[in-house]
C-alpha cells in the first residue's frame, strides 16, 4: 500500500516542481533536477516517452509483438510461459502480485480447482491484460478535467476491470467476497500515471472510490441473483418470468426518481424516505408488469395479484437478502422487518386504485 501513497502529486513516483523538464528530479519527473533517477515506469516497456512514442513503447509498431518477445526473454533462465503473469521494475504491474497473494490467502482453501499459484495467476494475468487494453485504448485519462470526472473514469474503469474478472470467477463463492480495491487501485496508478486528469488526485482516495465502486457493482450483481429468485418464487408462470425480472429491474431504477420522497408517515424520516421508494417501486411495477399480473399467475382475481406483489416484494426488502437501496437503508438504525406489513397495505391501495 506505501507505493501508492506518492504516485500522484508527489513523493516517490510524484511530479517534479515544475512538472515537466528536460532533467530528471530526485522526487521522479523532471523540473530541471540534476538527479538521475528515473522512475521504473517509465524505464520500463512504454519507453522514454510514458507510452506516447507509437514505435517506442511496449506496443509498437508490431501491435505489442516486441513485449511478448521481451517477457519470453524474462525470468529465471528464460523460462516464462504465455498465460504466465511476470512482474519486475518495469514489466507488470509493480505490487499487484503481493496484494493479490494476500487477497487470496483467506479463500484458497475453500477453492477446490485452483490451487493458490493458479488463483494468484489468473487473478493477475485478467486485471494486468485489460489494464494494458485501455491504456492503450483509452486516452481520456490524458485530458484536462474535474476531480468529478477523474472519479467517474476510476468508476468505470474498476467496472470493466471487476466485468472481467467475473468471466472468471462468476463460479467461485469467494469472487464476491475478496479483498480486490488494492490491486485495482495499484492498476489505477499504473494505467493512469502519465495522465492530467488525475495530477492532484492522492493514492489514498483513489482506493477509497475503487472500494466504492467494487461495492457498488457487488450490489448490483447481487440484487440481479435476488430479484430473478423472487420472480421464480411467488407463482409466475414460467412464459412470464423473464418478462417480470426485467420490468421489475426496470422499475426498481426508476423508483430511485419517481419516488415521493418525504411523503409517507413513519416513525423516522428515514424509514419514511425507505417507504417512499417502495410505494413507487411497487407502483412502477404494477404498472409496467400489468400483463404479468393479470395474465402471468393463475386465476388472476385483485385478491391474487395483491397477494403476488406482497409477497413479491416482501421477499425483496427482507433483511436477509434485501434490495433496498443502500443509499437509504444505511442510515436506518434498523432495517425493515421481515414480512413488512406496509407491503401488504401499499399493495392493496394499487390494486383497489386508492393508491
Amino acid at each position: 500500500m506505501d507505493m501508492m501513497m506518492g504516485a500522484f502529486d508527489g513523493g516517490g513516483f510524484g511530479w517534479g516542481k515544475e512538472g515537466g523538464g528536460k532533467g530528471w528530479g530526485k522526487g521522479g519527473f523532471a523540473g530541471g533536477g540534476k538527479g538521475k533517477m528515473m522512475p521504473q515506469w517509465m524505464a520500463g516497456p512504454y519507453g522514454k516517452d510514458g507510452g506516447k512514442g507509437a514505435g517506442k513503447g511496449a506496443w509498437g509498431k508490431d501491435g505489442g509483438k516486441a513485449r511478448a518477445k521481451q517477457w519470453s526473454d524474462t525470468g529465471p533462465d528464460n523460462a516464462w510461459k504465455p498465460g504466465e503473469y511476470f512482474e519486475e521494475p518495469g514489466t507488470g504491474i509493480e505490487g499487484l502480485k503481493d496484494a493479490i497473494t494476500r487477497a487470496v490467502e483467506p479463500h484458497a482453501p475453500a477453492e477446490l480447482k485452483w490451487s493458490k499459484p493458479e488463483m494468484i495467476n489468473k487473478l493477475c494475468m485478467n486485471i494486468f491484460n485489460i489494464s494494458s487494453k485501455w491504456w492503450k485504448n483509452d486516452p481520456r485519462h490524458k485530458e484536462t478535467g474535474t476531480a468529478i470526472q477523474a472519479q467517474a473514469l476510476l468508476e468505470e474503469f474498476t467496472e470493466k476491470l471487476m466485468s472481467g474478472l467475473a468471466a472468471t470467477c462468476s463460479d467461485k463463492p469467494w469472487f464476491l467476497e475478496i479483498y480486490l480495491s488494492e490491486a485495482i487501485a495499484l492498476a489505477a496508478i499504473n494505467t493512469f500515471k502519465d495522465g492530467t486528469l488525475f495530477k492532484r488526485t492522492v493514492a489514498p482516495i483513489i482506493v477509497t472510490h475503487v472500494d466504492e465502486a467494487i461495492f457498488r457493482y457487488r450490489e448490483e450483481e447481487r440484487h440481479s441473483v435476488v430479484m430473478w429468485d423472487a420472480v421464480s418464487s411467488v407463482g409466475i408462470k414460467a412464459d412470464y418470468l423473464k418478462k417480470a425480472n426485467k420490468h421489475l429491474g426496470t422499475s426498481f431504477e426508476a423508483a430511485h426518481i419517481s419516488a415521493k420522497y418525504g411523503t409517507s408517515p413513519a416513525a423516522t424520516p428515514e424509514l419514511g424516505m425507505v417507504q417512499d421508494f417502495v410505494s413507487a417501486w411497487l407502483q412502477e411495477f404494477s404498472q409496467r408488469g400489468w400483463d404479468i399480473l393479470n395474465n402471468g399467475i393463475n386465476n388472476p382475481t385483485q385478491d391474487q395479484q395483491v397477494g403476488v406483489l406482497t409477497t413479491l416484494f416482501q421477499y425483496l426488502c427482507d433483511p436477509a437478502h434485501s434490495c433496498l437501496p443502500h443509499d437509504l437503508t444505511s442510515q436506518l438504525d434498523a432495517p425493515p422487518p421481515a414480512n413488512w406489513d406496509f407491503i401488504a397495505a401499499e399493495a392493496i391501495k394499487i390494486m383497489t386504485g386508492a393508491a
